[in-house]
């Protein structure tokens, strides 16, 4: 690891300062606190389904599509809704965005399997009801401002009642996580947090990474985690982005554990990531 980190700082030139070893952990071990939006009265934690006959039912997963004229295509998605939603469908939700990758659909978190392991958390009282969007990126679709300006307000509206950042989380796998970082750090006013799973972020991303978090230092910058399994494809792309982070002074969360940039390793971490999404929201909520 140490070789990597110093290959790596060579190649960004100097100045370049040496990221933590991240940790093999089951539940994401946090490097540095991650900060969380301030605010003068904290309102009470926001209630769960606990105890109610309807959570023996799994959630249900919608497949639909957001047309509008604005638009030159429109926006596939699914939409996971926690058990007991149609007993409390008025009160507001807490949102997590999660984007796939490279050459893939909004099938693959459904693939492997978000909404059975956000069904057993809920259940356990482990997170609160949550409404997941998982949108498909489409070619001719400007896919930042189809997400915060179409469908994130759309679903809000359909589903989730109302919300802000503060329980709003966006991330993605691989390529997916290099969109969830532009999205999440270019609109902080929207994303309370952001997750970033085997990341796989592109060049320019990592040139206006420093805009970004100083246009975002005002309204706060979003929680960051970095996951990455320890024989990821994406490795050496998590540790620079880490190092770009720690430069530009971002603090983060960071993790690994073993496996490879595949469905298993993810599926294995579902837990964890929702765990870790959650744990923002709390107090966040109310009725």
């Amino acid at each position: 690891m140490r070789r990597s980190l110093v290959a790596i700082c060579f190649l960004l030139s100097a100045g370049c300062t040496a990221v933590p070893e991240p940790t093999a952990t089951t539940m994401p071990a946090p490097t540095r606190a991650s900060p969380t939006p301030s605010a003068t009265q904290t309102p009470p934690p926001p209630p769960t389904a606990t105890g109610q006959a309807c959570l023996s039912l799994p959630g249900q997963v919608i497949v639909d599509e957001y047309i509008d004229s604005d638009l030159p295509r429109s926006i596939p998605y699914r939409v996971y809704l926690p058990p007991c939603y149609e007993e409390d469908a008025s009160r507001p939700y807490p949102v997590l965005v999660l984007l796939h990758g490279l050459q893939l659909t909004d099938s693959q978190w459904d693939d492997l399997g978000i909404d059975e392991t956000a069904d057993a958390l809920i259940r356990r009282a482990a997170i609160p009801p949550v409404v997941i969007v998982m949108p498909w990126e489409r070619k001719g679709l400007d896919f930042e401002q189809a997400i915060v300006a179409k469908l994130l307000p759309h679903i809000r509206s359909a589903y989730a009642g109302g919300g802000d950042r503060t329980t709003t989380a966006i991330g993605g796998i691989s390529r997916g996580a290099g969109w969830a970082l532009r999205i999440g750090l270019k609109h902080p006013d929207e994303f309370g947090a952001i997750g970033l799973h085997s990341p796989a972020v592109l060049s320019p991303d990592l040139y206006y990474l420093g805009d970004w978090i100083k246009a975002a230092e005002p309204m706060g910058v979003p929680r960051l985690w970095i996951d990455f399994a320890d024989r990821d494809t994406s490795r050496a792309s998590a540790l620079e982005l880490a190092m770009a982070l720690e430069e530009f002074g971002a603090t983060f969360a960071s993790s690994s554990a073993p496996g490879e940039h595949t469905g298993t390793y993810w599926s294995s971490r579902l837990e964890d990531y929702l765990t870790w999404y959650a744990s923002g929201w709390a107090g966040s909520l109310m009725r």
